[in-house]
């Protein structure tokens, strides 16, 4: 099934939706506030920025292991 689109589909008005009030639990709360630190990135050296990514490459690496070992405990 093929759907034909004119030109002026992709220029639909978009309305901004209030976002609720919402009672957040402090991990919420710091997971928001580490958002806003994500976007900051050019505040941040250029070592720093090395360094975190290295730190979550390896935990990255650490994680894919212990998953390949639970995959491997079920098989058997």
């Amino acid at each position: 099934m093929s759907t034909v689109l004119d030109d002026s589909a992709w220029d639909v008005p978009v309305r901004d939706v209030p976002v609720r009030d919402v009672q957040l639990s402090p991990a919420d709360v710091s997971l928001h506030q580490n958002a806003r630190e994500r976007q900051d990135v050019s505040k941040v050296s250029r070592e720093e920025l090395e360094d975190r990514f290295l730190r979550l490459h390896e935990d990255t690496l650490l994680l894919k292991q212990k998953t390949h070992k639970q995959d491997d405990k079920i098989r058997k």
